[in-house]
């Protein structure tokens, strides 16, 4: 009887204190929750003429190549995009010419970006960095075969 007394005991602090979340693993949690961060990666797309492209697709990526924005350049060459989410140290933006020869054809261009946070903290707050890209035109001439 006082075997299933203890047990029975054993049981209900068990459960009242996993309702509290203690547990008999050996885990040390600093804080709840995730580290937030926020960037903001803007600028321009020109030719080598300094001239605006329209329609270039802007991605940028994370290390592990997981798209955290795809946005296409306006009239003016103009591209804008926003995160939240993980802070990341550094982050690839991607530039694609996705509408062909409409606006004239570019080689694609893929360039390292370091994001500085103003905060060093669990909230790292905002990085905002202005990153203009120059592409280079598709050469007229593919792989072609002359006998």
């Amino acid at each position: 009887m006082k075997t299933i007394f203890l047990r029975l005991l054993n049981f209900l602090i068990f459960a009242i204190l996993s309702c509290f979340g203690v547990s008999s693993v050996d885990q040390v949690m600093t804080k709840y929750g995730v580290p937030m961060g926020e960037f903001q990666v803007s600028g321009r797309v020109k030719n080598l003429k300094s001239k605006p492209i329209q329609n270039i697709e802007v991605e940028v990526q994370d290390i592990q190549s997981r798209s955290l924005g795809i946005v296409k350049t306006a009239k003016d060459g103009s591209f804008q995009v926003d995160y939240r989410g993980w802070p990341h140290r550094e982050v690839y933006v991607i530039s694609r010419d996705v509408d062909g020869y409409r606006n004239g054809a570019y080689q694609s261009d893929t360039s390292l970006v370091k994001l500085d946070y103003p905060i060093e903290d669990w909230n790292r707050g905002k990085a905002i960095v202005e990153h203009d890209i120059v592409l280079k035109y598709k050469s007229e001439r593919k792989n072609r075969r002359y006998k």
